[in-house]
């Protein structure tokens, strides 16, 4: 696993880049330090083909109706699939940025955790189509999301 542009990624003034372990427990570290980390998720697998990751559904995760808040699926969706692009940046400059997203809900979840399987449909150049599939503990779909992802060199670079 190569998660090498990462460091350059982050900016070191917002978050400790300094953590030590594999690269899924290091990546783990700066989900928990920014407004992913609300959701609890836990990373599974990482790679820039296909990754995963465990949301519980617990207080912090309910939605007004006690369901898991469709902004968990978002946020979780839109994590993973931006730390799978980190896997395909070719230089320290680039960045991955959200051109666009959309989910579809399908299933109720009230309680239990949610594995978010992701993976990477095509890439187009510098653009990246992913799917994330969101499954319940019965192993049905909950929840799809599809993200485009843009490749983009910084300005002045």
């Amino acid at each position: 696993m190569d998660l090498s542009f990462i460091e350059s990624i982050v900016p070191k003034e917002h978050f400790n880049t300094d953590v030590s372990g594999t690269p899924l427990e290091r990546a783990q570290s700066l989900i928990d330090q920014c407004h992913p980390g609300h959701t609890h998720m836990k990373l599974l697998q990482l790679d820039g083909q296909e990754s995963s990751a465990e949301i519980p559904l617990v207080q912090d995760t309910r939605a007004l109706h006690g369901l898991l808040h469709g902004g968990v699926y978002y946020t979780v969706g839109d994590t993973i699939t931006a730390l799978m692009c980190t896997f395909h940046i070719e230089n320290p400059e680039q960045r991955m940025v959200t051109a666009s997203g959309s989910i579809r809900y399908l299933r109720a979840v009230e309680s239990g955790k949610v594995t978010a399987k992701a993976r990477l449909k095509r890439k187009e150049g510098d653009r990246l189509h992913f799917v994330c599939d969101f499954l319940n503990e019965e192993g049905k779909r909950a929840a799809q999301a599809k993200f485009l992802y843009a490749l983009v060199t910084l300005p002045g670079s």
